[in-house]
């Protein structure tokens, strides 16, 4: 089961639609969970009373059935004054959060042992010390050829593996992390998918 991020965002709006956001997030919250979904958690961006954003934690295999709810919420309070704003609006949106790098698992690598060539002697020249490892689902490949022994560069190329494996989850948890940040920034005003009185 993977976790989807379902954001509720005021923007940068005043604290009115701050305290819509807050609304809104517990009742879609209990709109997911009358759906049948799995809300793991809830994270407040802010004052839990009027947050500039708040995230459903959702699980579920695959992108959950909430298009319905992805889009501009309204919320309108016509018993404010005459001259008064009376409609405040937020956004929801929807990020899938990637995985954690899960650890190397060594027969998901291919090693391939080859002759390194350059100074080193015979052993380096007549014998193959270097290795390529492969790493078959992500398609990383590694070259070691910097000790005299083939088993010392095996270790050295996982060692290098692991790491790249590493980064490249990493990169793409900051991905995620300033996608959901620009969907803050990016609220559209109107064409609601719904509205809330």
């Amino acid at each position: 089961m993977s976790a989807w991020h379902l954001q509720i965002s005021a923007g940068v709006g005043p604290v009115e639609v701050r305290r819509f956001v807050a609304r809104l997030a517990r009742d879609l919250a209990d709109e997911l969970r009358a759906r049948g979904l799995a809300v793991a958690a809830v994270a407040w961006r802010g004052d839990e009373d009027a947050p500039r954003s708040a995230v459903l934690v959702v699980e579920h295999d695959g992108p959950p059935p909430v298009g319905d709810l992805v889009g501009t919420h309204a919320c309108v309070s016509p018993d404010r004054g005459r001259r008064a704003r009376k409609r405040w609006f937020a956004g929801v949106t929807l990020h899938a959060t990637p995985a954690d790098a899960a650890p190397l698992d060594e027969d998901d690598v291919e090693v391939t042992a080859c002759r390194a060539g350059g100074p080193g002697g015979q052993n380096v020249n007549k014998r193959s010390t270097a290795v390529l490892a492969r790493h078959r689902p992500s398609g990383l490949a590694v070259r070691a050829e910097g000790e005299r022994s083939q088993h010392q560069n095996r270790s050295a190329a996982l060692a290098r593996l692991r790491a790249l494996l590493a980064a490249q989850s990493d990169e793409a948890r900051a991905a995620a992390t300033a996608g959901e940040r620009l969907a803050h920034h990016r609220l559209v005003r109107g064409a609601p998918v719904r509205l809330w009185r």
